[in-house]
């Protein structure tokens, strides 16, 4: 958030250029109270802003099927709707400045722990001898399957951890998102384990690699030989 401030609001910044009534959409993922702080520096300079990060990848942005969560003032919302709806098939308006990136580290922090959670399962498999192919198999055919088991679970099964989202992404947004719950005072037990696994996943060189090459780290700790293009 403080390149964007700076970029934005900086001396010299693109705000001080910006005509009033212009649009200003940040998709940036930045800490909740960054983006209350811009949109009121924008609403001083008279410029019109929605906090708009974007949920998806980049194979989901070549296929069309990106989601952005918006907030921001609904007037300025519903004035350029049709606008936001060029940018992504799905538009979720999610209230007053800031939740659109309250919204994407909550459910960053979901990604993160149900990623955890398949790639523990994943390696238990393993130890009770299941091919990785069939578990995931198995898996997506069950009402346990969900995005990550659909897309990660094939990749996790032939050791492919080409990038789609980082480590290092990932890891930025659990931290802002147990920043968050801890001015809230709120509780995140199984969110503060994923968070130091995932610091973990840094440690060991997967950084660059995508999130879910957690399950490597994961097989790991529990002696099993990874099986990674990567490595």
């Amino acid at each position: 958030q403080d390149v964007v401030e700076s970029i934005m609001m900086g001396k010299g910044g693109a705000l001080h250029g910006m005509k009033r009534g212009a649009l200003w959409v940040e998709m940036s993922t930045i800490d909740p109270d960054s983006s209350i702080r811009q949109a009121d520096q924008a609403k001083k300079s008279g410029v019109d802003r929605l906090d708009a990060p974007v949920i998806g990848n980049p194979q989901m942005a070549a296929q069309g099927h990106l989601a952005l969560l918006v907030g921001g003032d609904e007037s300025v919302f519903e004035k350029n709707l049709e606008l936001l709806n060029q940018l992504c098939s799905t538009v979720i308006y999610l209230g007053k400045p800031g939740s659109g990136h309250k919204m994407k580290l909550i459910l960053n922090l979901h990604l993160g722990t149900i990623g955890l959670a398949f790639s523990e399962a994943f390696v238990l498999s393993q130890k009770l001898g299941f091919e990785p192919g069939v578990f995931v198999d198995a898996f997506n055919k069950t009402v346990q399957k969900n995005y990550f088991s659909e897309v990660r679970g094939p990749l996790i099964a032939k050791g492919d951890y080409s990038p789609l989202f980082t480590v290092n992404m990932l890891l930025k947004d659990l931290t802002l998102a147990e920043s968050e719950a801890t001015r809230q005072r709120v509780a995140l037990p199984a969110g503060s384990l994923v968070k130091q696994i995932f610091m973990t996943c840094v440690n060991q060189g997967q950084g660059e690699m995508d999130f879910s090459s957690v399950a490597l780290t994961v097989q790991k700790l529990n002696g099993i030989e990874p099986h990674s293009r990567e490595s």
